[in-house]
C-alpha cells in the first residue's frame, strides 16, 4: 500500500548557503518535485544572505533518490 504525501517522512537532501539552496529548489520546481527549505527565513534577513548557511532541502522520502540525482548533476556541472 502506497503511503499518501501527508503520511510520508521527508527527507533532506541538501544543505547550505541560501544562494544554493534556492538554486537547487529552482532545479527541483522544473522536474516538479515537490520541497521545501528549511532555516531559510532566518537567513534572509542575515547580512550577507550569500554567505548563511544552514538552509535545508527537504523532499518527500519517494523522490529522494530524483532528487538527489537532480542535485548531483548540478553539483558535477559546478565543478567543471
Amino acid at each position: 500500500m502506497a503511503l499518501s504525501s501527508a503520511q510520508q517522512a521527508t527527507v533532506e537532501v541538501f544543505s547550505g548557503t541560501l544562494w544554493e539552496a534556492e538554486m537547487i529548489r529552482t532545479l527541483l520546481m522544473d522536474a516538479q518535485i515537490a520541497h521545501f527549505l528549511k532555516n531559510s527565513t532566518l537567513n534572509d534577513f542575515m547580512y550577507d544572505p550569500i554567505g548563511a548557511e544552514g538552509v535545508k532541502v527537504m523532499v518527500l522520502e519517494n523522490e529522494v533518490e530524483r532528487a538527489k540525482e537532480i542535485i548531483d548533476n548540478y553539483l558535477q556541472n559546478l565543478n567543471m
